[in-house]
Order: structure tokens, then C-alpha cells, then sequence
């Protein structure tokens, strides 16, 4: 995405591919904004952050069926962007980054995973993150040290990225899937080729991750190749709620019982002659309404199996059955 004219092919890509979130870097676009690009049927809306040298810059695509569950796009800086956004009943954190590269100073890069370990570990728990970009970096092909982390199915050396991944309790996803060589470099030229774009998530998350695949021969990303994750994500479970008991006041209707609930409470009522202020007879008259109440009512012992219609009667019959004839009218 060198281009602004590049956007519009990256669009016709990730229509194409089904992709609903892309996480894009190096968009050398100025300021920062959101701005609909597509056609009909094949909409997504693209957030961006941008510097004034349009050196660097980093964006997601979101496909039209999620804008309107964005909560929130956080604007770091040029090289980190977070979205908030809820997927089946989960608020998901999309973290777009694009790593200083070779030849940038020291300070550049340690600013860039400082701002990167704050922007994370602040993310509460039970949020899902989901972090994707060009990290300009290795994980290597070897696991020691770093197991939970990686697996075993990398390229080239390793570097930060796995340190990263380990401090935070990510998983570099792209080493989970058993690919050929060729499979796995994100980057080749004439001179070169390597593996620097990865997708990260949480390990307690990584189980929702089914595949990870790189893309070549785009023709929007010429040296680049488009990584591709996919996620199945399943509504969250219903979480049951405890059961509170009701008193059965429905029963009050009942003239017997009605009778009864009177003759208890006029056998109490002097219950509050020994209360002091208008607070403390009113919490002894509640105390001793309640205790008649449940004596005579008394309460419900479990959810009910079916809804109740304590205010369904003959009256109510009569006037939905007038309603009903009106309409065959």
C-alpha cells in the first residue's frame, strides 16, 4: 500500500478472499482518518494513521458487515493502531504494527516495543488480542526457550519478537501450521527472501485460530505477500443465573388468602410502637410484612417451567377472544 491507488486493489483482494479485518502497514498516508472505499456489495471502511514525512503509516480495512461493531479505534502512532471490536458477544483488541526496519536507530525500536508492551499489558483480561503487521523481525526455526510460544515451524533466526510473545502470553501463530519454505516467507526480492509479518493472540486464545496461510502473487503487494489468518470464533456461553426466590404475591388475588394476609398483619400491628424515627419503623413494619407474606403466600422454590398468567382471567379471555373476531371480520 505505497499508494493511495494501491487501496483500492487491496480492497478488491480482501472482497475477493473473504477477509473481514486487514491489518495494513507502510500506507504513507498523511494525518489519520476513516474513509469508505469499494463498490456495492463489496464495501470496507479503512482507518488510518499517517505521519507528515509519509514514511511509515498503519491501517486496518473493515469489511462493511463489522463497522457497526466498532467500539472504539485507538491512534498510538504511526507504527501501532488499535480497534475494539465486538465479535459474537466479545470485545476483540486488532492491534496493527509495523516494526522500525533495518538501519533504524536503537531509540526508534526501543520506543516502538515500549509503547507495544504498554499498549498490551494494559488490555484487561478476558478481552481477546489479536495483533497482525510487519514486525521486521525473525522467530527462527527452533523452539528452545520460548515452547509456548513457538511452534516449531518457523524460517530464518530469531529475534524480539518471541521475547515479546513470551512476556505477554502470545503465540506467534504463523508457527503452528506445518508449510513448505516457500509457504512461509511474508518478503522476497531478487536479492532476499524472509519471514517479518506475523499474526499474534493470546495463548489461551490460540485454540480458535484454524489456519494460517501466505499469499503470493497479488498483484497489489508485489515484494510483500498478503498473510492470512483464519479465526473461528464462537458465540460466548451463556453464563446461568442464580436462581433467587420470589414470594408469591400473585396469590393475594385469591379472596381467602387476601382475608388471611389482613387478620396476620392487623394481629402485628403494633410491631413498631418500640421503633425510634420514621427509618427504624419503617425497616421493622417491612420486616414483618415480608415474614407475613411468605407464611401466607409463601415463595417459589425453583425457575419457573412456564411463564406466569396469575393475570390471565375470564375478563381477559372474553376481550382477546372480541379481539380475535374482529379481525376474521
Amino acid at each position: 500500500m505505497e499508494h493511495r491507488y494501491h487501496v483500492a486493489e487491496v480492497v478488491e483482494v480482501m472482497s475477493r478472499r473473504g477477509v473481514d479485518v486487514c491489518c495494513v502497514q507502510e500506507t504513507r498516508w498523511k494525518g489519520g482518518s476513516a474513509r469508505w472505499m469499494g463498490m456495492h456489495g463489496s464495501m470496507y471502511k479503512f482507518f488510518w494513521q499517517g505521519c507528515e514525512d509519509e514514511n511509515t503509516g498503519v491501517g486496518m480495512l473493515v469489511a462493511e458487515k463489522w463497522v457497526d461493531q466498532v467500539v472504539s479505534v485507538t491512534r498510538v502512532n504511526e507504527r501501532v493502531m488499535v480497534m475494539k471490536l465486538v465479535v459474537c458477544r466479545r470485545l476483540f483488541n486488532i492491534i496493527s504494527v509495523y516494526a522500525p526496519q533495518v538501519g533504524r536507530s536503537t531509540e526508534d525500536k526501543e520506543e516502538f516495543w515500549d509503547k507495544l508492551y504498554e499498549l498490551v499489558n494494559g488490555i484487561p483480561t478476558g478481552e481477546a488480542v489479536v495483533l497482525g503487521g510487519d514486525m521486521n523481525g525473525h522467530v527462527g526455526q527452533h523452539t528452545i526457550g520460548f515452547e509456548g510460544v513457538h511452534g516449531g515451524m518457523g524460517f530464518g533466526t530469531r529475534e524480539t519478537i518471541l521475547e515479546f510473545g513470551d512476556a505477554m502470553g502470545m503465540v506467534v501463530c504463523n508457527m503452528f501450521f506445518r508449510k513448505a519454505d516457500n509457504h512461509l516467507v511474508t518478503f522476497k526480492s531478487e536479492r532476499s527472501r524472509s519471514q517479518i509479518d506475523y499474526v499474534m493472540v493470546s495463548s489461551v486464545d490460540r485454540d480458535m485460530v484454524k489456519n494460517v496461510k501466505v499469499v503470493a502473487g497479488e498483484e497489489c503487494v508485489s515484494q510483500q505477500r498478503l498473510v492470512i489468518a483464519d479465526l473461528l470464533v464462537r458465540g460466548g456461553r451463556k453464563v446461568r443465573k442464580k436462581f433467587v426466590p420470589k414470594l408469591k404475591v400473585w396469590e393475594l388475588k385469591k379472596g381467602t388468602v387476601k382475608e388471611k394476609f389482613s387478620e396476620c398483619i392487623r394481629n402485628r400491628a403494633g410491631v413498631t410502637d418500640g421503633a425510634e424515627g420514621a427509618n427504624e419503623r419503617w425497616e421493622a413494619m417491612k420486616k414483618e410484612w415480608l415474614e407475613v407474606t411468605e407464611q401466607v403466600c409463601g415463595g417459589t422454590k425453583g425457575p419457573a417451567r412456564h411463564k406466569e398468567r396469575w393475570w390471565w382471567n375470564d375478563e381477559a379471555a372474553r376481550v382477546v377472544e372480541e379481539k380475535q373476531a374482529c379481525f376474521k371480520a
